[in-house]
């Protein structure tokens, strides 16, 4: 609205009469006024015009629309706050008019004065997604660390635009996109599919005038929900390798004597990249030899005839747990510790599965194992069991009579069988009392003594193996402690302290102690962080003392 009175060159009427330009005459002031509430009153709606046809000026009327549509009362808000946080996406419905409707609800709380992180509007905008949404929710929330709504939007505008392209059936291109519904087709009429109408009433059209007129290619109603995205390459010769896909929501193959078992699919395509499409006729499993020598078996695998390339989708084997890492131009995809499949990275920077496609009893591409993988694959068969172990079986002929060679390096054995060094006994050949003391703080205790004190400070000398406890209420007054014992115990013994052997901890490395212990020529040895070994004297002196304390309790 105010743009329209500005553009009549009306804005100044809101601010009142008093405030018009002083080179204005009262007349011209008033008529000015008088053209500004008109176009008020043509504007509003007989709802609000009846609140406000009382108003005698522009100004007046502008502050009572204020108050009935932008009040920033704890209601309003509340209402407003409300309406943001409900508003929904119907199935079917537009997503233009949301995003108008949503950026309305914005911008009247901005009037209000309420602030949201931009951050937390673009959470808001993709809960307001319905469920068929949830590939694209999914993609937004995991490629990013942080978003705001104005990527939302764009990234909802242009999935919006994606899926009303239409389909030219012209030419092969660099991407598929398979396009599905949730419902199922009910209708008696095979030949026909249901469509919705931009009215959202239902429709029926046939397969062919649907391909010849519109370009809409027909969907996946059994197996698909969603879009998705794979990568393929132009060829003119079918390939009998299998390519690692990052982008493929499902496993696919042009190849039809490939499939162990298969049920036809009466309709689906695959829409490509350039808007062509690759009919679908069916979905069944496929058995794989892995670089291993193991037969893997593949899983819904869509039969694309008119495809050329086998395409394994790594998103697939990720949802059924699966993981792979890519490292050197070797791509592995494991289960725990397990590694299931590899693949090499080859020319125009494709993945290829390292194995062969088994068609009942015969590999289409052979691989036959050396005795290396022969040895391998029996060690991970048997859990990893050691060489000896698998000779003394294979001299029984508990291996298909097959012989077993030297076992080449393990990495799992490595890492799941190997265990901490022992630690040696330290040898301190002491000649004299206080030439190598051992000091530790035991502490905090879970209920303090009598005296306050949560902490036991303890000294041991290595040569007599004398021990000396001193209970603190804190950890900061192990130096005042270790001061006095010092002065103490070198003018009774009048000898001095030459080595002290403590841990790392803050209360021995202070700046103080530091400072003491080089002032009076003390020789620090500190032990290895998160190493108690290290200072085991005063450890198992320790344990000495509190199981003697936890005997007399």
């Amino acid at each position: 609205m105010q743009a329209v009175l500005a553009q009549m060159d009306l804005e100044d009427a809101l601010l009142g009469i008093d405030k018009m330009p002083s080179t204005l005459t009262d007349e011209e002031k008033k008529r000015k006024d008088r053209k500004a509430l008109t176009q008020l009153h043509l504007h509003l709606s007989n709802e609000i015009l009846q609140d406000v046809m009382k108003e005698k000026t522009a100004a007046a009327l502008w502050k009572r629309l204020e108050q009935i549509c932008m009040s920033k009362t704890l209601t309003s808000k509340l209402h407003m706050k409300q309406r943001l946080y409900a508003h929904r996406l119907e199935e079917g419905a537009s997503v233009h008019e949301h995003l108008t409707v949503f950026k309305e609800i914005l911008s009247n709380l901005e009037a209000m004065e309420v602030q949201y992180d931009k951050e937390d509007l673009g959470l808001i905008l993709l809960c307001s997604l319905p469920p068929s949404y949830s590939t694209f929710r999914d993609t937004i929330l995991y490629s990013r660390e942080s978003l705001t709504v104005d990527e939302v939007y764009d990234s909802l505008t242009s999935y919006d635009k994606m899926k009303h392209l239409v389909v030219k059936p012209d030419s092969q291109g660099e991407g598929l996109i398979i396009r599905g519904r949730q419902d199922r087709n009910t209708d008696d009429d095979r030949g026909r599919t249901q469509e919705r109408n931009h009215r959202g009433k239902s429709k029926g059209r046939s397969k062919s005038s649907n391909r010849e007129n519109s370009g809409e290619a027909d969907v996946v109603e059994d197996y698909s929900d969603g879009e998705l995205l794979v990568a393929s390459v132009n060829d003119s010769k079918v390939s009998e390798e299998w390519i690692l896909d990052s982008g493929c929501t499902f496993h696919m193959s042009p190849n039809r004597d490939w499939f162990t078992t298969y049920e036809t699919v009466s309709e689906g395509v695959v829409l490509m990249g350039n808007n062509a499409s690759c009919k679908i006729a069916g979905v069944g499993t496929i058995k794989v030899k892995m670089f291993d020598g193991v037969v893997r078996t593949l899983s819904d695998v869509r039969y694309v005839p008119e495809l050329k390339r086998n395409l394994i989708s790594l998103s697939t084997l990720d949802s059924k747990g699966y993981r792979y890492t890519a490292e050197s131009g070797v791509l592995k995809i494991s289960k725990g510790s397990l590694v299931v499949m590899k693949g090499q990275r080859k020319t125009a920077k494709l993945c290829v599965l390292q194995g062969s496609t088994v068609t009942g009893d015969a590999a289409v591409a052979s691989s036959s194992l050396s005795d290396d993988d022969i040895t391998k694959l029996w060690h991970m068969r048997l859990g990893h069991m050691s060489e000896n172990g698998m000779v003394e079986l294979s001299k029984r002929g508990l291996l298909d009579g097959q012989g077993i060679c030297k076992l080449n390096f393990c990495e799992h054995c490595v890492f799941g069988k190997q265990k901490r060094v022992r630690f040696t006994r330290g040898i301190h050949n002491t000649k004299e009392t206080l030439e190598y003391i051992h000091s530790d703080l035991w502490g905090p205790s879970r209920v303090p003594s009598r005296g306050g004190a949560n902490y036991m400070l303890t000294f041991i000398d290595d040569f007599s193996r004398k021990v000396w406890a001193f209970f603190l209420k804190q950890k900061s007054d192990v130096f005042s402690a270790f001061k006095s014992w010092k002065i103490m115990i070198e003018k009774q013994t009048g000898k001095q302290i030459k080595y002290l052997r403590t841990d790392n901890g803050l209360e021995f490395c202070s700046d103080e102690f530091n400072r003491l212990c080089k002032s009076e020529g003390i020789v620090r040895h500190l032990t290895v962080r998160h190493t108690p070994q290290q200072n085991g004297v005063a450890e198992r002196m320790n344990r000495t003392i509190m199981e003697k304390v936890r005997c007399m309790l």
